[in-house]
């Protein structure tokens, strides 16, 4: 048997977002948990709540977040095609295996997967939700 490194790195690949596709599902279908509250507060709220961050150091963590922003932005832009070409060459596999009724709750479960991680944040005690920033 000859395997080569690329053939087991896009088999690991494969399978890390197979977990991530199919985790909402479990999460959502499966455990038959209610959904949990997303925190109103920021990074910064919470940081200062976790590690109770004096007036200065809030200005100062938040100063750093602010420096690497653009950055993180930028990786995560960058990453983000190579994940969905990954993802929907593994979709297209997919299609293979499944039942039309699966492939089509499959497209219905990812489909409510990614409107519930464009959505916005809920707006924090006393914003105006009309003044948010979108992501």
């Amino acid at each position: 048997m000859n395997i080569r490194w690329n053939q087991i790195a896009a088999a690991v690949a494969a399978g890390v977002l197979m977990g991530a596709l199919f985790s909402d599902y479990y999460h959502m279908h499966l455990k038959r948990r209610p959904p949990q509250p997303v925190p109103a507060e920021g990074a910064i709220e919470k940081f200062t709540r976790e590690l109770g961050l004096s007036g200065p150091q809030q200005e100062q963590v938040s100063a750093i977040f602010n420096k690497y922003r653009p950055e993180v932005k930028k990786t995560k832009d960058s990453i983000q095609p190579r994940l969905e070409e990954l993802r929907r060459r593994i979709k297209s596999e997919l299609r293979i295996v499944l039942t039309p009724e699966q492939y089509a709750r499959l497209e219905e479960l990812d489909n409510d997967s990614k409107r519930r991680e464009n959505r916005p944040p809920p707006p924090r005690d006393g914003e105006d939700p009309d003044r948010r920033a979108p992501r």
